[in-house]
Protein backbone atom coordinates (compact mmCIF):
# COMPACT_ATOMS: atom_id res chain seq x y z
CA UNK A 1 0.00 0.00 0.00
CA UNK A 2 2.87 2.30 1.16
CA UNK A 3 4.20 1.63 -2.30
CA UNK A 4 1.50 2.50 -3.94
CA UNK A 5 0.59 5.82 -2.61
CA UNK A 6 4.34 6.80 -3.29
CA UNK A 7 3.93 6.13 -7.25
CA UNK A 8 0.43 7.96 -6.99
CA UNK A 9 2.15 10.83 -5.77
CA UNK A 10 5.14 10.92 -8.24
CA UNK A 11 2.23 10.16 -11.17
CA UNK A 12 0.64 13.54 -10.19
CA UNK A 13 4.44 15.09 -10.25
CA UNK A 14 4.75 13.73 -13.54
CA UNK A 15 1.38 15.01 -15.22
CA UNK A 16 2.55 18.44 -14.06
CA UNK A 17 5.46 18.37 -15.93
CA UNK A 18 2.97 18.67 -18.64
CA UNK A 19 1.97 22.06 -17.73
CA UNK A 20 5.70 22.95 -18.58
CA UNK A 21 6.09 24.80 -21.77
CA UNK A 22 8.97 23.26 -23.88
CA UNK A 23 10.76 26.65 -24.73
CA UNK A 24 13.53 25.24 -26.81
CA UNK A 25 10.66 23.23 -28.81
CA UNK A 26 11.93 23.58 -32.59
CA UNK A 27 9.65 24.07 -35.72
CA UNK A 28 9.29 20.27 -37.31
CA UNK A 29 10.19 17.68 -33.72
CA UNK A 30 7.63 16.55 -32.12
CA UNK A 31 8.29 16.28 -27.62
CA UNK A 32 6.45 14.25 -25.36
CA UNK A 33 6.42 13.75 -22.22
CA UNK A 34 4.58 11.01 -20.22
CA UNK A 35 3.99 8.56 -16.97
CA UNK A 36 2.39 5.93 -16.74
CA UNK A 37 1.95 2.91 -13.94
CA UNK A 38 2.25 -0.72 -14.68
CA UNK A 39 0.02 -3.48 -12.39
CA UNK A 40 2.57 -6.21 -12.84
CA UNK A 41 3.59 -9.59 -12.29
CA UNK A 42 7.38 -10.53 -11.76
CA UNK A 43 7.54 -14.96 -11.65
CA UNK A 44 9.78 -17.46 -12.83
CA UNK A 45 11.85 -20.47 -11.87
CA UNK A 46 15.12 -21.25 -9.73
CA UNK A 47 18.33 -23.15 -11.24
CA UNK A 48 18.54 -26.79 -10.82
CA UNK A 49 15.00 -27.44 -10.32
CA UNK A 50 14.34 -24.99 -7.54
CA UNK A 51 10.84 -23.77 -6.21
CA UNK A 52 9.39 -20.75 -8.50
CA UNK A 53 8.69 -17.30 -7.32
CA UNK A 54 5.94 -15.17 -7.97
CA UNK A 55 4.81 -11.39 -6.68
CA UNK A 56 2.76 -8.66 -7.79
CA UNK A 57 3.57 -4.86 -8.09
CA UNK A 58 2.68 -1.57 -8.58
CA UNK A 59 5.82 0.31 -10.73
CA UNK A 60 5.45 3.89 -11.53
CA UNK A 61 6.92 5.14 -15.08
CA UNK A 62 8.16 8.80 -16.91
CA UNK A 63 9.22 8.66 -20.07
CA UNK A 64 10.30 11.40 -22.98
CA UNK A 65 10.38 11.39 -26.22
CA UNK A 66 11.78 13.23 -29.31
CA UNK A 67 11.23 12.65 -33.03
CA UNK A 68 12.00 14.60 -35.88
CA UNK A 69 10.72 13.61 -39.43
CA UNK A 70 11.37 10.36 -39.60
CA UNK A 71 13.93 10.04 -36.43
CA UNK A 72 12.79 9.32 -32.88
CA UNK A 73 14.41 8.72 -29.73
CA UNK A 74 13.13 8.11 -25.96
CA UNK A 75 13.65 7.68 -22.00
CA UNK A 76 11.66 5.34 -20.24
CA UNK A 77 12.17 5.26 -16.30
CA UNK A 78 10.37 2.61 -14.28
CA UNK A 79 10.60 1.46 -11.13
CA UNK A 80 9.02 -0.06 -8.01
CA UNK A 81 9.45 -2.86 -5.30
CA UNK A 82 8.36 -6.24 -5.57
CA UNK A 83 7.71 -8.42 -2.03
CA UNK A 84 7.83 -12.31 -2.32
CA UNK A 85 5.87 -14.47 0.53
CA UNK A 86 8.54 -17.05 1.39
CA UNK A 87 9.88 -17.86 -2.11
CA UNK A 88 12.47 -15.72 -4.38
CA UNK A 89 14.48 -14.88 -7.40
CA UNK A 90 17.67 -17.05 -6.50
CA UNK A 91 20.28 -14.81 -6.01
CA UNK A 92 23.54 -15.86 -8.35
CA UNK A 93 26.06 -15.46 -5.60
CA UNK A 94 26.00 -15.15 -1.89
CA UNK A 95 22.71 -17.32 -1.20
CA UNK A 96 20.04 -15.49 0.48
CA UNK A 97 19.17 -17.98 4.12
CA UNK A 98 15.82 -19.94 3.44
CA UNK A 99 13.17 -18.92 5.73
CA UNK A 100 9.54 -17.72 5.99
CA UNK A 101 10.14 -14.23 5.99
CA UNK A 102 8.78 -12.34 3.36
CA UNK A 103 11.85 -10.69 0.46
CA UNK A 104 11.71 -7.41 -1.16
CA UNK A 105 13.56 -6.81 -3.72
CA UNK A 106 13.94 -3.29 -5.16
CA UNK A 107 13.52 -3.44 -9.38
CA UNK A 108 14.60 -0.49 -12.08
CA UNK A 109 14.53 -0.15 -15.39
CA UNK A 110 16.40 1.80 -18.01
CA UNK A 111 15.52 2.30 -21.17
CA UNK A 112 17.12 4.37 -24.04
CA UNK A 113 15.65 3.89 -27.46
CA UNK A 114 16.84 5.12 -30.99
CA UNK A 115 14.95 4.59 -34.34
CA UNK A 116 14.01 5.42 -37.76
CA UNK A 117 10.33 4.96 -39.46
CA UNK A 118 11.86 3.25 -42.58
CA UNK A 119 7.91 2.39 -43.79
CA UNK A 120 5.16 4.77 -43.10
CA UNK A 121 3.36 2.96 -39.80
CA UNK A 122 6.45 0.74 -38.70
CA UNK A 123 9.78 1.87 -37.47
CA UNK A 124 12.99 -0.28 -36.51
CA UNK A 125 15.10 0.84 -33.36
CA UNK A 126 17.93 0.01 -31.05
CA UNK A 127 17.37 -0.21 -27.18
CA UNK A 128 20.13 0.54 -24.30
CA UNK A 129 18.44 -1.17 -21.60
CA UNK A 130 19.63 -1.30 -18.04
CA UNK A 131 17.84 -3.44 -15.25
CA UNK A 132 18.81 -3.03 -11.55
CA UNK A 133 17.42 -5.48 -8.75
CA UNK A 134 18.16 -4.78 -5.24
CA UNK A 135 17.48 -6.96 -2.07
CA UNK A 136 16.06 -4.71 0.44
CA UNK A 137 16.76 -6.91 3.82
CA UNK A 138 21.17 -6.19 2.96
CA UNK A 139 21.81 -4.58 -0.26
CA UNK A 140 22.80 -7.13 -2.76
CA UNK A 141 22.33 -6.14 -6.18
CA UNK A 142 21.80 -7.84 -9.44
CA UNK A 143 22.33 -5.74 -12.62
CA UNK A 144 21.56 -6.34 -16.33
CA UNK A 145 22.82 -4.46 -19.05
CA UNK A 146 22.46 -4.84 -22.86
CA UNK A 147 21.64 -3.38 -26.00
CA UNK A 148 19.16 -4.83 -28.08
CA UNK A 149 16.96 -4.29 -31.51
CA UNK A 150 12.98 -3.99 -32.12
CA UNK A 151 10.50 -3.05 -34.17
CA UNK A 152 7.30 -1.02 -33.48
CA UNK A 153 4.06 0.38 -35.28
CA UNK A 154 0.80 1.27 -35.23
CA UNK A 155 -2.48 1.61 -37.21
CA UNK A 156 -4.75 4.15 -36.52
CA UNK A 157 -8.51 2.61 -36.07
CA UNK A 158 -10.12 6.68 -35.92
CA UNK A 159 -9.56 10.53 -36.13
CA UNK A 160 -9.15 9.21 -31.80
CA UNK A 161 -8.17 5.80 -31.65
CA UNK A 162 -4.59 3.96 -32.81
CA UNK A 163 -3.76 0.54 -32.17
CA UNK A 164 -0.14 0.49 -31.32
CA UNK A 165 2.66 -2.34 -30.63
CA UNK A 166 6.18 -3.58 -30.23
CA UNK A 167 8.38 -6.06 -30.28
CA UNK A 168 12.29 -6.80 -29.18
CA UNK A 169 15.17 -8.59 -28.73
CA UNK A 170 17.80 -7.65 -25.87
CA UNK A 171 21.02 -9.90 -25.12
CA UNK A 172 22.46 -8.87 -21.91
CA UNK A 173 25.20 -9.27 -19.13
CA UNK A 174 24.40 -10.10 -15.46
CA UNK A 175 26.69 -8.79 -12.94
CA UNK A 176 26.31 -9.79 -9.08
CA UNK A 177 27.99 -7.28 -6.61
CA UNK A 178 29.62 -5.36 -10.07
CA UNK A 179 31.06 -8.90 -10.61
CA UNK A 180 30.24 -10.93 -14.32
CA UNK A 181 28.39 -13.90 -13.32
CA UNK A 182 26.36 -14.95 -16.54
CA UNK A 183 24.40 -13.66 -19.99
CA UNK A 184 20.68 -13.51 -20.11
CA UNK A 185 18.68 -12.94 -23.01
CA UNK A 186 14.89 -11.15 -22.74
CA UNK A 187 12.60 -10.82 -25.31
CA UNK A 188 9.15 -8.28 -24.56
CA UNK A 189 5.97 -8.03 -26.82
CA UNK A 190 3.94 -4.61 -26.18
CA UNK A 191 0.72 -4.09 -27.62
CA UNK A 192 -2.05 -1.54 -26.64
CA UNK A 193 -4.68 1.20 -27.61
CA UNK A 194 -3.68 5.21 -27.88
CA UNK A 195 -6.86 7.33 -27.06
CA UNK A 196 -6.36 11.24 -28.85
CA UNK A 197 -8.03 13.05 -26.45
CA UNK A 198 -6.85 16.56 -27.83
CA UNK A 199 -4.04 17.43 -30.16
CA UNK A 200 -1.77 17.94 -27.49
CA UNK A 201 -2.98 14.85 -24.73
CA UNK A 202 -3.11 11.28 -24.89
CA UNK A 203 -4.31 8.32 -23.13
CA UNK A 204 -2.97 4.86 -23.41
CA UNK A 205 -3.91 1.12 -22.15
CA UNK A 206 -1.84 -1.85 -22.78
CA UNK A 207 -0.45 -5.26 -22.05
CA UNK A 208 3.33 -6.01 -21.98
CA UNK A 209 5.25 -9.24 -21.44
CA UNK A 210 8.72 -9.64 -21.27
CA UNK A 211 10.35 -13.37 -21.21
CA UNK A 212 13.98 -13.79 -19.62
CA UNK A 213 16.85 -16.74 -19.18
CA UNK A 214 19.93 -16.25 -17.01
CA UNK A 215 22.81 -17.99 -17.77
CA UNK A 216 25.18 -18.50 -14.86
CA UNK A 217 28.76 -19.06 -15.48
CA UNK A 218 28.46 -21.72 -13.35
CA UNK A 219 26.56 -23.90 -15.44
CA UNK A 220 22.97 -22.99 -14.18
CA UNK A 221 19.93 -21.04 -15.36
CA UNK A 222 16.84 -19.12 -14.39
CA UNK A 223 14.00 -17.84 -15.66
CA UNK A 224 12.12 -14.99 -15.42
CA UNK A 225 8.87 -13.76 -17.14
CA UNK A 226 6.82 -10.48 -16.24
CA UNK A 227 3.61 -8.97 -17.08
CA UNK A 228 1.96 -5.91 -16.96
CA UNK A 229 -1.08 -3.85 -17.48
CA UNK A 230 0.15 -0.36 -18.40
CA UNK A 231 -2.00 2.80 -18.20
CA UNK A 232 -0.31 5.99 -19.00
CA UNK A 233 -0.82 9.88 -19.98
CA UNK A 234 1.45 11.90 -22.26
CA UNK A 235 1.12 15.49 -23.52
CA UNK A 236 3.11 16.76 -26.19
CA UNK A 237 4.34 19.65 -28.15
Amino acid sequence: MNTLCRSCRYLITGLCLFATPLAWAQSGSQYTLGAKLDFATWGGDNPAGGKSFEANSTLLGLTGQFRHQRWFAGLTLLGGEFEFDTEAPARPTQPQPTGSEPVTIKRSEVDLVVGYQFWRRVGLFLDLKSVGNEWVSDGYTVNYLGLGLGVNGHLPLSAAWTLFGNVGIVPMTIKAEGEKVGSAGRSALNVGFLYRASPHVSFSLGLQAQSQTNDYDDGTDQTHTLGALRVGISGSL
